[in-house]
């Protein structure tokens, strides 16, 4: 039989440890005991006369050392500790060498290695400067030893030599403990009788709102502006073309039904809270209850020392205590303003937000927002109402039935109930054949009829890019840098906010990809000097849908239920939106706010839309519905289009006497066309793509002028030169 290899043992083997533990224990043990037992060997002797009486921080040191290998607590074997007492035995070596200043007697001091190193400090620095080193090491070897911050050290120094009323003195320790008391008596002492409810009998608002027609506005002299501008494209109007709208009245609306609340019941689920948190070792008391109109929040007080993890990962174990019927228990840490963990449970009996009641609260203040957009209430029952017009665009998304279509309806009425055509346009996209944005259909306050068809999209976006660059040439001429500047310069809105709303975002995503992002990124980066703004909508939360470029341009966010937690993070980059219950429960985020809000969106039926329109159309005739025709030349006629309204052969009108132009001037663009015929940017556009396909100019180099290829209407019109020239 072959012999056992015999184990070779090294610096790592127990055995090795275990010795070398000993042996420095042993001399640990022997150092302390020196200076008391010197007289009695000879051995302890040479040690005092070495060390002195901090041999016996020696001994410390070494004894604790000897755990290092003797030991399997990784506390002694820190690092930190070892350096800290190797520091600390050095510096008591030099302290009491410093004290006793005498080389004649070694052992009444630090020793001859005490000594040493006391007469090379005060050799080197001096005396003073040398006893200030020594504190200074004797600090840091204390932080080393204790684990605890220089900071806190420092801070503890600070507070104890601080003058003040009495030179009162701080002990950490019985700060800490005075604490844990106070917060056991709070634990303890309150009772859940004791514990405010708000918002438990929310009575509804009564804001009496008068309905006044619009006075017409004082129009300001056309002459003291239109001899800047050198085009009909950029012409303003005359003056507002409905100085006498009256707004809708919110009376034949929908009343809001109230369900009374128990709050007995809230009680209960706060004791049901605090016991659950209990049996998990959690001590915690609830201080507060905010109930909100379908959820309620409450606020725990946390013991000190409690990590608020812990309360974040029992969100399914407090679902259950309490018999959600969702199963779903937000947890917000902390919340905001406070060093309270609420607790969102869903309310056993809600109170939906109706439009009626959020209407009466944005008429009583609607001078205040340029484009209102009603949100709803949030958890304390506050009524949340922003402004497009800082956001400045809007992407909403969540899954099928959860309310995105409604929150979008409550947004549109909002803006119906309080702008007249004069001031806000709308370019409505349904990819749904009409179905929800149908109702809006005929309204003076639409640019064109709801768009059904996907291919027409992309040309009605490229319509409005251009309308932007077209209101950026207006601003510049009236030396403005908004829209609202430009408004209250000419005395009326002759310069209309545009909002654009898509029903169903993922459909034009999907259909067009990349032609549809990157308008959409151009109208999301241009728009809001310009007052352009989008209103997005999607139940499809995905990464290809709602892309980073679209989500880097568009800060504002609602986010209703989704299934996954991906999902939520797509939406508003974070976790969240998976625990929501729906019907109208979001999320809403935007540049403002440094973490999403919960709100209960207003709840707008079908009916009181409906409503809101009637009264709209009842004030006009169908003539009276302005549609822009260039926008719907725009979406039937792209720039481009062969078979385009103009001349034989496709060609516009006026391309003849562009050419002559581009002929006899040597050059070509657009905007030049534009000046020198009194046409739109659109049709001289169209010119310019005419003449290129005709030969008459090169195509577009970046930013360098068209090269002009021919010198004679000859060369492009051939024999009908003449007859085009005559």
């Amino acid at each position: 039989m072959p012999r056992k290899k015999k184990k070779t043992i090294t610096i790592q083997s127990d055995e090795t440890k275990v010795l070398i533990g000993l042996i420095l224990l042993v001399i640990g043990i022997g150092l302390i005991l020196a200076p008391f037992t010197k007289t009695e060997a000879v051995l302890f002797e040479k040690v005092c006369n070495i060390f002195g009486y901090a041999a016996v921080a020696w001994g410390l040191f070494s004894f604790v050392f000897s755990l290092t290998f003797l030991s399997k607590n990784k506390s002694f074997k820190s690092p930190r500790l070892i350096i800290g007492l190797l520091l600390f035995s050095t510096v008591i070596s030099t302290l009491l060498s410093y004290w006793a200043d005498t080389a004649e007697d070694p052992a009444t001091s630090g020793g001859i290695f005490g000594n040493s190193l006391h007469t090379f400090f005060e050799n080197m620095t001096g005396r003073v400067f040398e006893l200030i080193l020594i504190v200074v090491f004797l600090i840091i070897s204390f932080s080393l030893i204790s684990g605890t911050s220089m900071t806190k050290i420092v801070e503890f120094i600070d507070n104890t030599f601080k003058k003040g009323e009495g030179r009162k003195r701080i002990k950490l320790e019985g700060l800490l403990e005075r604490k844990i008391d106070e917060q056991k008596k709070l634990l303890d002492d309150k009772s859940v009788d004791d514990i405010k409810i708000e918002n438990i009998e929310d009575k509804e608002e009564q804001v009496e709102v008068k309905q006044e027609p619009v006075v017409p506005i004082q129009q300001k002299d056309p002459n003291l502006f239109e001899s800047n501008l050198e085009t009909d494209e950029t012409k303003a109007p005359d003056g507002p073309k409905f100085p006498s709208w009256t707004y809708p009245s919110i009376e034949p609306l929908q009343d809001p039904q109230k369900q009374p609340q128990d709050a007995a019941e809230y009680k209960q689920k706060a004791k049901v809270i605090e016991q659950t948190l209990k049996s998990f070792g959690i001590q915690a008391r609830v201080v507060e209850i905010s109930v909100g109109p379908t959820v309620a929040r409450f606020a725990l007080s946390l013991s000190i020392g409690t990590k608020v993890s812990k309360v974040r990962n029992l969100s399914n174990d407090l679902a259950v205590a309490l018999k959600s019927k969702t199963s779903k228990v937000r947890i917000e840490a902390p919340i905001p303003g406070t060093n309270y963990v609420g607790i969102e449970v869903p309310n056993p009996k809600p109170n939906f937000v109706y439009l009626k009641e959020m209407a009466r609260s944005l008429k009583a203040d609607m001078d205040e927002y340029e484009l209102p957009m009603i949100l709803g209430k949030d958890i304390t029952g506050k009524v949340v109402i922003n402004d497009l017009v800082d956001i400045p665009h809007l992407l909403i998304a969540g899954a099928t039935g959860t309310g995105k279509s409604v929150g979008m309806n409550s947004i549109l009425a909002g803006l119906l109930l309080t702008k007249t055509p004069d001031e806000v346009r709308f370019i409505m996209v349904d990819p749904k054949m009409g179905i929800e944005l149908a109702p809006y259909d005929g309204i003076p306050h639409l640019l064109n009829p709801v768009i059904k068809d996907m291919e027409l999209v992309v040309n009605a976006l490229q319509w409005v890019i251009e309308e932007m660059r077209k209101r950026y040439r207006m601003l510049q001429q009236e030396h403005v840098k908004k829209i609202t500047d430009y408004n209250k310069k000419l005395g009326y809105p002759a310069m209309p906010y545009i909002v654009i709303v898509v029903d169903e975002v993922a459909e034009l995503m999907l259909s067009s990809g990349a032609d549809v992002e990157d308008k959409i990124k151009s109208i999301a980066q241009m728009g809001r000097a310009a007052g352009v703004h989008l209103i997005l909508a999607t139940q499809k939360p995905t990464v290809n849908v709602i892309t980073g470029i679209i989500k880097s341009n568009i800060q504002g966010r609602m986010a209703f239920s989704v299934a996954t937690a991906m999902d939520s993070r797509v939406i508003i980059d974070q976790m969240g939106a998976e625990t929501l219950i729906g019907k109208g429960d979001m999320l809403y985020v935007d540049a403002t706010t440094p973490k999403p809000v919960r709100i209960q969106c207003t709840y707008t039926s079908g009916e009181d839309t409906e409503e809101v329109v009637k009264q709209i159309k009842e004030q006009i005739t169908e003539e009276e519905v302005n549609y822009s025709e260039e926008l719907q030349d725009a979406i039937e006629n792209p720039s481009g289009t062969p078979g385009a309204p103009g001349s034989a052969g496709g060609r516009e009108p006026e391309f003849v006497d562009a050419l002559k132009i581009v002929v006899a001037e040597q050059k070509a663009s657009a905007s030049y066309l534009q000046r020198r015929l009194r046409i739109g940017y659109n049709k001289a556009a169209r010119i310019m793509e005419e003449l290129e396909e005709a030969g008459a100019i090169g195509p577009q180099d970046g930013s360098k002028p068209r090269k002009v290829l021919v010198t004679s209407l000859d060369q492009v019109l051939g024999s009908n030169s003449q007859t085009a020239q005559e």
